[in-house]
């Protein structure tokens, strides 16, 4: 898994915990209306979505896209599967103390210890609910996306913690759901839009989600973290 897709599911991931839920009442200021929106998540079983990343290239090249879904267990865990013919299955399970990698292609199981998987992500799932005391300062901000202007809230820098300072976040919620849809996560080289298709919240959490369903005579071995992000599981 190169490290702009595993950049990129930090980021959207993130996101996805922090902007969760039904739009809140125009009464309510813009801080007010994205903290609405995490305490809802936060108390959710589980989250999933279809997902389509779209990381633009720092040297002027197309942009680079991947379609997926995700699955999100507050407090539990996280999976992520890529689609198309490299597809991938990154799974973080916190209770089961697993990093996954599954490459189909391969037919190959990468594992690792919990302790191992990247910071970013462990941070997401660890313990969701420290996000409610960040001080998202957000702004009211329309943006085009998709050649359409959204309404949508810009936040602060580093409001997904201190593992991404330097990423700047803006969200915003389908029109018609009032659920998440798009995140734009730009840094310092390079954006990240993801849009997030057919969002569900369940009411009952299953955490076999976070199990990739695995061919018959898959082979184990072991997973290298500094494969995925230059520094391994210390970024």
């Amino acid at each position: 898994m190169n490290v702009h897709r595993i950049r990129a599911l930090a980021a959207g991931a993130g996101a996805l915990v922090v902007s969760v839920g039904w739009g809140a009442a125009s009464a309510l200021g813009p801080s007010e209306s994205v903290e609405r929106m995490l305490a809802r998540v936060l108390r959710a079983p589980e989250v999933q979505s279809r997902v389509m990343i779209t990381r633009s290239d720092p040297f002027g090249g197309p942009d680079e896209h991947t379609l997926g879904r995700v699955w999100l267990l507050p407090g539990r865990g996280l999976r992520f599967r890529t689609e198309g013919a490299n597809r991938e299955d990154v799974a973080l399970d916190r209770t089961q103390g697993t990093f996954l990698v599954y490459r189909p292609a391969e037919n190959v199981v990468y594992r690792a210890e919990w302790e191992r998987a990247p910071a970013r992500l462990r941070q997401i799932i660890d313990d969701p609910t420290k996000l409610l005391e960040k001080d998202l300062s957000a702004v009211a901000e329309r943006r085009t996306v998709g050649g359409v202007s959204r309404s949508g809230y810009r936040l602060r820098r580093a409001a997904l913690g201190d593992s991404l300072p330097s990423v700047s976040l803006w969200i915003a919620a389908d029109p018609a759901t009032g659920l998440l849809r798009w995140v734009s996560a730009a840094g310092d080289e390079d954006s990240v839009l993801v849009e997030f298709r057919g969002m569900s919240v369940l009411a009952k959490a299953n955490p076999r989600d976070l199990a990739p369903p695995l061919a018959r005579g898959a082979k184990t071995q072991p997973l290298d973290p500094r494969s995925l992000l230059p520094g391994g599981e210390s970024r």
